[in-house]
């Protein structure tokens, strides 16, 4: 979603200067004028203004082939470097983007991120000029800076500045501040760029600072915090589990709001008239996230997340924008939140993991988790699908039937299958397919009903990592390409890595009525069918990063799982041909 626009919108953000009180946080957002006169004095010159020339900046070229909007990745944002209000939104600054929060509507709007053309993620500072109605970023590759009236992102690498790393940003009566290692910059806020000036300069142009340069509070006011957490006005969080989260960025708004950032826990707000805190979860818990599964109006997310990282399972109610994590050391239940697969049946979502199969009733909010000693093969969880109202899950050591119903555990004894690698499997609407790595299996639906298919005869992989149906086409990713069986007219078809630019190794297959999309290492493959092509994506055109692990079709658009998130992708515009 977009931010809100008004046309007057630099009007809108006049506020009066004041003096900071004794124990009170001052707002990072409001004009330094000493009179609405002499502010609107100081704004009409940009109103006035509606093209901005840029003397210095990098332009990426992704921004020439796609509109804004047309990537958007939801990243984790649990770690804050900054903070800063704007009109209707408060900006966090995290490791992973900008965040932001719409407090009118109470709810969390998309993150801008490399996918909206930052040059990099890693925020270590964020401010709002009231002046242009500018968001400024500094990043660990340069500034970035969007224009209200724009919907693009424009970057200035350090290289093409001269200095950096930027730690502080200020926004003055005239000119717009940096401070690097090198010193004191001011820039022209219509031709953005900047020359040396001092201290002096400085305290001339009235400069409200942001990052560094604004420190947050040493003591904070006693706040009452949900069930279970304990809020130390040191500036500490306790949750539940006596772990202990720092803030590390505060700023108060004119509407006795204090907005804070935590480093682990991610956004807080606290009113601060009734003295309540109130926590503000946003985007996946962990970075990398391998699967991803629909239900009802929301999204299931998990993945192993990166050794020694905490992890969880997340739960997104897209409709109402809101985020809710599941632990598994603190659920009971719930074995491990290392999710190795997702399936949705009715009211259950099912959970493979490194520990065992979980099931999620979403009616009573329970948790229950089915290993070795309830008939499965192996606790180790590869790939589940549902087969009509049977769930077929297969393991480190072998495949398993079961019926949801009665909770009947089978085991596929067929040899070939016992002590193999199975990657994922495929229901077609008549068979079970099994992409393992001794080859492709077929299976009727018979517990012991399995025959091994021996494939496109012009490759020869040695090992099938993906799998995907649609209507009489079974598409297959290999170590040698991809490959596709025509049920109908018992063909293969054979693409080895030499027909696409990438020899990555290949982790999913979705195949569609027109298109074919593979996720691997190397970016994202789409086949168009018609026109017999391939087409790559990368980060160059708005993936957080190249490692594409889960995909799933949303209409017109397209999701895919990421080391660095999830991101949603436009990829039948109307207006763009891939």
């Amino acid at each position: 979603m977009q931010e809100k626009q008004n046309g007057m919108f630099p009007i809108r953000g006049i506020k009066r200067g004041s003096s900071p009180q004794p124990g009170i946080i001052r707002s990072e957002n409001g004009c330094c004028a000493r009179s609405r006169c002499a502010a609107l004095c100081k704004v009409l010159p940009y109103l006035l203004v509606t093209v901005f020339p840029l003397v210095a900046q990098d332009i990426p070229d992704r921004s020439i082939h796609y509109r804004p909007g047309d990537w958007i990745t939801y990243p984790m944002t649990r770690f804050v470097t900054s903070i800063d209000v704007g009109y209707e939104v408060v900006y966090f600054g995290t490791t992973e983007g900008i965040s932001r929060y719409d407090f009118n509507r109470r709810r969390w709007e998309s993150t801008y991120t490399v996918s909206d053309g930052l040059e990099n993620d890693r925020i270590g500072v964020v401010g709002f000029d009231f002046v242009t109605g500018t968001l400024w970023c500094a990043t660990d590759a340069g500034m970035s800076f969007r224009v209200s009236s724009s919907l693009e992102w424009r970057n200035l690498s350090y290289d093409i500045l001269g200095f950096g790393p930027v730690h502080s940003v200020g926004f003055g009566d005239v000119y717009i501040w940096l401070v690097a290692p090198e010193g004191l910059f001011r820039g022209d806020r219509r031709q953005y760029t900047f020359f040396p000036a001092s201290e002096d300069d400085a305290v001339r142009d009235r400069v409200e600072w942001k990052g560094g340069r604004r420190q947050r509070p040493v003591m904070f006011p006693s706040l009452f915090a949900p069930a279970g957490y304990l809020f130390n006005p040191e500036g500490i969080l306790t949750d539940p589990q006596i772990r202990r989260f720092e803030v590390t960025k505060a700023v108060e708004d004119d509407f006795f709001r204090l907005w804070m950032g935590t480093w682990g826990m991610g956004a807080l707000v606290a009113d601060t008239r009734m003295s309540e805190l109130e926590l503000l979860p946003s985007g996946p818990f962990a970075s990398r996230v391998d699967f991803m599964a629909w239900y009802e109006d929301g999204m299931w997310l998990g993945g192993s997340g990166a050794p020694g990282d905490r992890n969880a399972v997340t739960r997104w109610d897209m409709e109402g924008g809101n985020w809710e994590y599941f632990e598994s050391p603190f659920i009971a239940g719930l074995r491990s939140d290392r999710v190795t697969s997702i399936a949705v049946n009715g009211e259950h979502i099912w959970l493979g993991t490194d520990e065992g199969l979980s099931r999620y009733n979403a009616r009573r909010g329970s948790w229950r988790t089915f290993t070795v000693f309830d008939n499965l093969w192996d606790d180790r969880v590869t790939s589940m699908v549902f087969a009509e109202n049977t769930l077929w899950v297969a393991t480190m050591s072998g495949v398993n039937r079961i019926d949801p119903s009665t909770m009947v555990i089978e085991r596929v004894k067929d040899r070939r299958l016992v002590r193999h690698r199975i990657y994922q499997l495929e229901f077609d609407g008549r068979s079970i397919w099994a992409a393992t790595d001794r080859g492709i299996f077929r299976s009727s639906g018979a517990l012991d009903d399995w025959s091994i298919v021996s494939g496109d005869p012009g490759m020869v992989p040695v090992e099938i990592f993906a799998v995907s149906a649609w209507e009489d086409e079974v598409w297959f990713g290999t170590d040698d390409g991809v490959e596709v069986y025509y049920t109908e007219e018992e063909r293969w078809q054979g693409f080895s890595s030499e027909h696409y630019p990438t020899g990555g190794r290949i982790y999913t297959v979705l195949a569609d009525s027109g298109v074919v999309w593979v996720g691997s290492d190397d970016g994202v493959l789409k086949y168009i069918k018609k026109e017999n092509r391939w087409r790559r994506f990368t980060e160059e055109d708005g993936l957080p990063d190249n490692d594409v692990r889960w995909i799933i079709l949303d209409g017109d658009n397209i999701w895919f799982a990421t080391d660095r998130g999830i991101t949603k992708f436009y990829w039948n515009a109307p207006y763009r041909i891939d």
